[in-house]
């Protein structure tokens, strides 16, 4: 009996939610300094390969050690906390935050793709958008325009992941044989090549070809992203929803 009453007390704990639900009161702080060191992290990522820069390694590596350490607590943290700790494992955010600090362990050596690999992490940026109330709204007009808003920064968000990792890519496969000598300038191609249909710097390996070929793919989401966007607003703003035509 004291067993079965010690298991009923420790599956009816409180699970730590000041990662998800907006109601904790250190959910703001949490998930603010998270996105923070995220952007943070991920821009001294990508200007430690500029050569000109090497004078601030030190300080680069500061920022990415305060990383590592802040996003394992926070996954060991979920894992401890979680009432289906494989569940979270398996899941797509569990698998971001695994990436998010898996490359840094791995990547002790100088090895370029490891480094580059780390970009990968501004995918965690996608829960503040996940974690976006539209419900919150006071009134239905209030609430479209949430609406709007929200989709216009999954296409940036969307355009920024695609240009940071594409970027990355790129800079990792043709590092040392084409143009590509740091993030930054394979970021300049990838959005060049999203946006304006230009592969600037021109691929030489076949990692760089595929990653083109990404690009490319990408270029055709986004345009139909923004195309659907800008349809559904001009939609909105000339004869209004059915909603209002009933």
């Amino acid at each position: 009996m004291k067993r079965k009453q010690r298991k009923a007390k420790n599956s009816s704990l409180p699970h730590v939610d000041i990662f998800d639900d907006p109601k904790n009161k250190f959910f703001s702080l949490a998930n603010t300094v998270l996105a923070l060191m995220t952007l943070v992290s991920v821009a001294a990522i990508a200007l430690e390969t500029v050569a000109s820069l090497q004078k601030y390694h030190l300080v680069f590596k500061g920022i990415e050690y305060v990383a590592v350490v802040l996003f394992s607590a926070e996954y060991l943290t979920r894992l401890a906390t979680n009432q289906k700790p494989l569940r979270y494992m398996v899941s797509f955010f569990g698998i971001i935050d695994l990436l998010a600090i898996l490359p840094s362990f791995l990547g002790l050596s100088n090895l370029t793709f490891l480094k580059s690999a780390r970009s990968v992490r501004i995918i965690r940026l996608l829960r503040m958008i996940r974690l976006a109330k539209v419900s919150r709204a006071k009134d239905k007009e209030k609430a479209a325009r949430s609406v709007y808003k929200i989709n216009l920064e999954i296409y940036f968000l969307t355009l920024t992941l695609a240009v940071l990792i594409l970027g990355s890519l790129f800079y990792a496969f043709e590092h040392g044989v084409s143009d590509a000598k740091d993030i930054p300038s394979g970021m300049y191609w990838a959005l060049r090549a999203i946006l304006g249909g230009v592969s600037y710097p021109q691929a030489t390996t076949l990692g760089g070809t595929i990653t083109l070929v990404l690009a490319r793919f990408t270029s055709m989401i986004l345009l139909g992203m923004m195309m659907s966007l800008v349809g559904t607003m001009l939609r909105k703003m000339l004869i209004g929803s059915e909603k209002d035509d009933k």
